[in-house]
């Protein structure tokens, strides 16, 4: 599904909450109001939300905007239209409806976009309310204010979050092509010793990756004049068997300076002399084949438009350029490069290792301990730069002491390690024992430690800390090995980004679950804190029957989230003061479908919607939706199960008041068995007389077990 497809779908999830929001206000005061007039003009916003992305879609890309921007602004006119035959009943507010066509603007067309329309809303805004009537002036001044300020924050925050997601996808897309052909071209010369098959290879991955219309790889041996086509492709057969002079045109300065060109407008370049003759380029990249200081040819991409090739193309082609250049003179040196083909297979399997994993603790230990294997090494340490105090503070570790890892920070600039971070580059010591340059030099020597090797963790526009490697044997490291680690440390470094970034995420997506289910609660005052407390109450149980961090956050999550399916109940049935009829039971226990439908759309939610589905199953099959029993009700439901209805006993409610800690305490008791999993209320109750969760009642006031029930016998 492409962005402006996911976006359409973000929008009608809106507008269907929306649209539901409506329909039960006009159900709750509609004696108030001229049906007449009233019910066309839902009626139309819901044929208008059901039809609106349907014709959007089906829109050419030509006539996209205008057409998006013109169905904003009818949308715009009939909130305005509902606003007007609503004033009779101030209490019942539609104001927000203005801030989804202007979300809409903003999510499809950015924040330029979003703000005028931000602007448009809020000026229909004014004038309705105006002709209606619907706020004395100015007295409403401030109220109407904050909904400018709403309209205008919902558009810069959609806008925004619009074109970031627009960005990142492109880069992403961008990347991954690269990186695929980066990897393909590496994955067919692991598999070739051939040098024609090499040069053949190179062509094709030109050819796919930036789609030239001719490609040339000219083979090149020291001391020769000329260069001859190994590979081609755009060429006739006679073209494809020249040889090119050494000092012909640009080739011979690429040969010489070993560096690429990029040439936008071939007829503004002096030196340039067009290759073929049946074929004018206007537009070429020249990246020399070079491993070390070795040249082994140029690879020639060109174009008959100018302007055709860009940066990322040519830092893509050299890439392609180096990578074919090892593969020759692995080719070459085949036999003297075996133990080296292994190393680089090794890093291979490093980098799918820790980028497969997620979570920062668990990459960092993969990489210091597949890192020793590389080397055959003692002891290897990660060290990451704390910014606040910059300092580095060893982050992983395997084979040092927790003595030597206690040593305490280093500062930026001090040390071995410390240099590496100032100077930016790696490190080689062979032995720490007597460098200066050591600030721990004792702890060294206590620890068998020999030589070193400390390389930059960087990113592209930082270094975010250090690689090092121990040996227990005097070792001189080589161009190769810190070459091969510097890769390393790269790869790694990329990995823990993603790892942070990814604890980032999950920080935001609980942030966002704790305040849908702060909005929940907070539709009525005897919920308030509910969904907080049984979260609690759930997650305490959880982790003392020793589930897994994963089951635990699985719990807590689900916890949080248990009853936003009544979102979707009638506020007269949830506030009711007596008992509910049985229509009413029967919608009333319709909340877990509900809330299942509303997170499946949220992938992240997944492990969390069978748990919202089942928590008002009871132990002997007694309860709902499913009419599940014991162990087939999932086990997160049976906790949250037994935390919601401890919480509910203790809290006022419409229809009575809150029951005393002792009474809750033996209703649970008495439900064991029957409603509750006997295991978990013998949990909870363990949990609750060794003070290891406090028990709250009657509107958030903590009485701790020993208050209560002292002389129950538990």
């Amino acid at each position: 599904m492409d962005l402006k497809k996911r976006l359409i779908f973000f929008t009608r999830l809106i507008r269907l909450l929306a649209y539901i929001y409506l329909v039960v206000q006009y159900i709750l005061v509609r004696d108030e109001y001229n049906a007449s007039l009233i019910i066309p003009v839902i009626a139309g916003l819901g044929a208008f939300y059901i039809l609106m992305d349907r014709i959007v879609l089906k829109v050419p890309e030509e006539r996209f905007r205008i057409a998006s921007l013109s169905l904003m602004l009818f949308e715009m006119f009939l909130v305005s239209l509902l606003i007007f035959f609503t004033r009779s009943n101030p209490i019942v507010e539609f104001d927000f409806l203005y801030v989804l066509p202007v979300a809409n603007v903003a999510l499809w067309f950015g924040v330029k976009e979003g703000l005028t329309y931000a602007a448009i809303a809020s000026a229909a805004y004014t004038v309705t309310i105006a002709i209606s009537g619907r706020f004395p002036w100015p007295d409403a001044l401030g109220d109407v204010l904050g909904r400018y300020v709403f309209f205008f924050l919902a558009a810069f925050i959609m806008g925004y979050m619009a074109e970031f997601t627009e960005r990142e996808s492109a880069e992403k897309a961008r990347r991954v092509v690269e990186l695929t052909a980066l990897s393909g071209f590496a994955t067919v010369f692991d598999s070739t010793l051939l040098e024609s098959k090499v040069y053949a290879n190179l062509c094709n991955a030109v050819s796919r990756s930036v789609s030239p219309d001719v490609v040339l790889i000219l083979r090149y041996e020291p001391g020769q004049e000329q260069l001859i086509i190994a590979a081609s492709d755009g060429v006739s057969e006679s073209e494809a068997n020249l040889a090119i002079p050494i000092d012909y045109g640009m080739i011979g300065t690429v040969v010489r300076d070993k560096n690429t060109i990029l040439l936008q407008d071939t007829d503004k370049e002096q030196e340039y002399r067009q290759l073929l003759e049946s074929q004018r380029i206007r537009s070429a990249i020249y990246t020399p084949m070079k491993w070390r200081e070795e040249v082994y040819g140029v690879a020639f991409a060109g174009n008959q438009e100018r302007e055709s090739f860009n940066e990322n193309d040519l830092n893509l082609l050299s890439a392609l350029s180096v990578q074919a250049a090892l593969a020759i003179h692995n080719s070459r040196l085949y036999s003297d490069l075996e133990d080296r083909i292994g190393e680089l297979h090794a890093i291979f399997e490093i980098d799918k290792a820790i980028t497969s994993a997620i979570d920062l603790e668990t990459v960092l230990q993969q990489i210091v301990q597949m890192s020793i294997g590389l080397l055959d090494a003692k002891i290897s340490s990660i060290m990451l730069i704390d910014e606040e105090s910059d300092e580095l503070v060893i982050a992983a570790a395997h084979g040092l002491s927790e003595s030597y890892i206690g040593k305490g920070p280093i500062k930026v600039g001090e040390s071995i390690a410390g240099r590496v971070i100032s100077e930016g580059r790696p490190i080689a010591v062979e032995d720490i024992r007597d460098d200066p340059r050591h600030v721990y030099s004792d702890h060294a020597r206590s620890e068998g430690l020999c030589s070193l090797l400390s390389v930059p963790l960087s990113l592209k526009d930082r270094v975010i800390g250090v690689l090092n490697i121990y040996t227990d044997e005097l070792h001189a490291f080589n161009p190769h090995e810190i070459n091969l680690f510097t890769s390393l440390a790269s790869q790694a470094a990329i990995a823990i980004e993603n790892a942070r970034l990814f604890e980032s995420l999950e920080e935001i997506y609980i942030e966002v679950i704790t305040a849908m289910a702060s909005a929940i609660d907070a539709r009525d005052a005897y919920t308030h804190g509910h969904s907080h407390r049984v979260t609690e109450y759930a997650v305490a149980i959880a982790e003392e029957m020793n589930l897994t961090a994963a089951e635990v956050d699985i719990v807590r999550n689900a916890s949080i989230l248990h009853d936003v399916g009544k979102i979707g109940i009638k506020e007269d049935i949830l506030k009711k003061p007596g008992r509910l009829t049985e229509e009413e039971r029967r919608e009333m226990e319709y909340h877990p479908f509900i809330g299942t439908k509303i997170l499946q759309s949220v992938k992240l939610l997944e492990p969390v919607m069978p748990l919202v589905y089942h928590h008002h199953e009871r132990f002997d099959g007694t309860g709902y939706p499913d009419g599940l029993r014991g162990e087939e009700i999932p086990l997160g439901a049976r906790i949250i199960s037994v935390a919601d209805a401890f919480e509910s006993m203790t809290s006022d409610r419409p229809y009575r008041k809150a029951l005393p800690i002792e009474e809750a305490m033996a209703e649970m008791r008495y439900g064991s068995g029957r409603q509750f999993d006997p295991r978990i209320v013998a949990v909870f109750m363990k949990l609750a007389e060794e003070g290891k969760i406090e028990l709250e009642w009657s509107q958030s006031r903590v009485i701790t077990l020993t208050d209560r029930i002292g002389r129950a016998s538990m």
